[in-house]
């Protein structure tokens, strides 16, 4: 649930400002608002395998603001899907991939 938005430029950690920097890499322009939205921050010590991870499809504004795009990867080195036990929130585990400037990576 979003908490808060701040126009962009307000970067108070140097973590937030990684973010963001990640953000302008991944996309070449700036975000528009940063957003507070809260969230798990550490994954369960127990979790349900659902699958590998063979794909991954995502729609993005990358590199032409306002004008998304969806992207389609396919996974090599497949990290696996897991869900926590409730069957609420869903995490990738493994693989070797990064986000970088040309986009989802490895």
């Amino acid at each position: 649930m979003t908490r808060g938005c701040a126009m962009s430029g307000s970067t108070a950690s140097p973590e937030l400002s990684r973010g963001v920097g990640l953000y302008q890499a991944f996309n070449q322009f700036e975000p528009s608002r940063v957003c507070k939205i809260r969230h798990h921050r550490v994954m369960p010590a127990i979790v349900v395998h659902l699958g590998d991870l063979v794909g991954l499809i995502y729609r993005s504004d990358k590199w032409q603001s306002g004008i998304p795009r969806t992207y389609v990867h396919f996974m090599d080195d497949l990290p696996r899907l897991v869900s926590d036990a409730a069957g609420t929130q869903l995490y990738v585990v493994g693989g070797s991939y990064r986000v970088t400037a040309r986009g989802i990576e490895g």
